[in-house]
């Protein structure tokens, strides 16, 4: 009897093994609705009927082989079985974003009316989302760990669009399955090409229905960034730049692979602090700061300062620095909320190719790129 129950809970065990193994081999042998050109982060699966499965890979800082399946089902189409992730009826109608770059997707794709939450309404810079927050139309749902669940639920949307610094967020996706809330991360801001951000337009698309629209879209984007990109490629000299500024006594400057490190050369520009590989910002001294900033033909991004007066006052030895003497510091905080909220993190992670005029136009005037600027403004 001991050899038989043995036996009957092996196979029960293979059985469940080949399951899984089915269900993973299907995905793999799924064909590709989309498969992203500049981002990483997530790829795009046919099913059968009208249903798909968004893989979102890795969608945080450290993450490695971790992929998230979300099977949005179309026409009450169900998920294969078994099936580990989240089920997401599509179009999705209703939704909470936990980050602002979110709202700017939804813009893009028309489809601000889904948004019944946000995460940090004093941040968002979108007038349609400030309006009908102020008007009680949406909700905001609170920060991080201090997440009002309660009132998330009583939104019922169809799904909370998460933002993963670590897996320490897996607490909240937890809490949410608990309730019976679906959860998407959607990881942007772990994709350091400029358009790699820009692409997760289309899964943004895929969740709402609009995924063509979508990809028509970031398509234009795309063309338009690389075009730009390949005007910036002709000038004759690619003047030196400095990036950000001291926070609390500290100035992290982002490595060679970075994001804004990948604008600021498309862009035709040189970036002075470069040598570090990393794609990650580390932390300088002030006086190799100070070193760098005296090298620079231009100065971009100094974190919350608006004038020149307030860097001069931080620290008196700028008033020396070449960029300050010419009139030559940027920073990218046109567009702001009293809050501190600021749309170049918003509807500037989109339109990638927007961003890059404004830096073509700021570091090659002789280029006549623009006759204005959307994202930068100069410090006086």
């Amino acid at each position: 009897m001991k050899h038989l129950l043995r036996f009957a809970l092996l196979s029960a065990l293979l059985l469940l093994v080949a399951c899984n193994d089915r269900e993973k081999s299907s995905f793999a042998n799924r064909e590709a609705l989309y498969e992203p050109r500049y981002a990483t982060g997530f790829r795009i699966l046919s099913y059968d009927g009208n249903s798909s499965i968004l893989q979102v890979i890795n969608p945080w800082q450290g993450a490695q082989g971790v992929v998230k399946n979300i099977f949005l089902a179309r026409n009450g189409e169900p998920a294969p079985t078994p099936f580990d992730g989240v089920v997401v009826k599509v179009p999705a109608t209703r939704l909470v974003c936990m980050s602002s770059s979110y709202v700017a997707f939804l813009d893009a794709l028309d489809q601000t009316d889904a948004v019944v939450g946000v995460s940090g309404a004093g941040f968002i810079t979108n007038p349609r989302i400030r309006e009908r927050t102020a008007t009680g139309m949406i909700a905001d749902v609170g920060f991080d760990t201090n997440l009002d669940f309660e009132q998330i639920a009583s939104l019922k949307p169809d799904a909370v669009l998460l933002f993963g610094v670590t897996d320490e967020n897996e607490p909240i996706a937890n809490k949410l399955n608990e309730l019976g809330i679906p959860s998407i991360y959607i990881g942007d801001y772990m994709e350091y090409d400029p358009l790699g951000k820009a692409e997760w337009l289309v899964a943004v698309g895929e969740i709402c229905g609009e995924r063509e629209k979508a990809q028509s879209r970031f398509d234009s984007i795309a063309a338009a960034y690389e075009a730009y990109k390949q005007r910036a490629a002709t000038v004759a000299r690619r003047p030196e730049v400095m990036l950000n500024a001291p926070f609390r006594d500290v100035w992290f400057v982002p490595g060679d692979s970075s994001y804004m490190v990948r604008l600021l050369e498309d862009a035709g520009g040189n970036y002075v602090c470069r040598g570090e590989p990393s794609r990650i910002s580390r932390p300088i001294s002030g006086e190799t700061a100070f070193l760098a900033t005296q090298k620079a033909d231009y100065w971009l991004n100094p974190n919350q300062f608006t004038s020149l007066e307030e860097l001069i006052r931080e620290n008196p030895r700028y008033a020396a620095v070449l960029a300050i003497k010419n009139g030559r510091v940027w920073n990218n905080n046109k567009i702001t909320t009293p809050e501190g909220g600021s749309d170049f993190w918003e509807s500037g992670v989109v339109r990638a190719d927007l961003v890059l005029r404004d830096l073509i136009a700021i570091l090659h005037p002789e280029l006549d790129i623009a006759d204005s600027l959307i994202y930068y403004r100069p410090l006086h």
